[in-house]
């Protein structure tokens, strides 16, 4: 397997949350996992620090990186006028099938536990309710964006109070799409995409080895 593998498939157990922020990873065990030499294993990680994915501590190891208090700020901060936006536009567009395709989609995801399936239910719930806004390079910025919380459907199991907030707040916002109601559905927005950036803040600097 070639560094950009390795990254890839790295990057990705990064942005589900199968690696966890403070986790240091160790050369020789990704050898192994991989079944490879370190030599192709450091190209990788040497390209996950270059884009900002793990940090260098101060024992020199890698571990990979959350996001600062302030990172997660900004990201909201972004987030929150993008998908206000594209509720502006798409709510007064918003027919009955596409609410009802919403509600199946939350209902299933209350129930599913693989964190992988809950993040194509909520990207396919929230697609729902934007994409009649007509405008392909805002769905596309937001789906960019959405990303990078990824991180944020491990922390919400079956059963948690967690997933409860999460499905009771698409609930509120499809109750006023419905309505039509902009403000509400703007602000309930805010408050869900906040709640998700507070989940991907990140930890001290004392993950397990990998």
């Amino acid at each position: 397997m070639d560094p950009n593998r390795i990254a890839e498939t790295l990057q990705n157990d990064i942005e589900n949350g199968t690696l966890s922020p403070g986790t240091v990873l160790k050369q020789e065990r990704l050898a192994e996992r991989f079944g490879v030499s370190r030599q192709p294993v450091r190209q990788a990680l040497e390209r996950l620090l270059v884009n900002g994915l793990l940090t260098k501590r101060s024992d020199r190891s890698l571990a990979v990186n959350g996001l600062s208090a302030d990172e997660a700020r900004d990201l909201s901060q972004i987030r929150i006028s993008l998908e206000s936006t594209a509720l502006i536009l798409s709510i007064p567009h918003l027919s009955q099938n596409d609410l009802r395709k919403a509600i199946r989609l939350n209902d299933d995801l209350f129930e599913e536990e693989n964190p992988a399936i809950i993040e194509e239910l909520d990207i396919a719930f929230h697609q729902t309710l934007y994409a009649p806004c007509g405008n392909d390079r805002l769905l596309k910025m937001i789906a960019e964006l959405r990303g990078e919380a990824r991180r944020s459907y491990h922390r919400q199991p079956p059963g948690s109070q967690a997933r409860k907030v999460f499905y009771e707040e698409h609930n509120d916002l499809l109750a006023v799409c419905n309505r039509g109601d902009v403000n509400k559905a703007i602000e309930i927005i805010e408050n869900h995409i906040g709640i998700t950036s507070r989940q991907l803040v990140q930890s001290p600097e004392n993950g397990a080895p990998q």
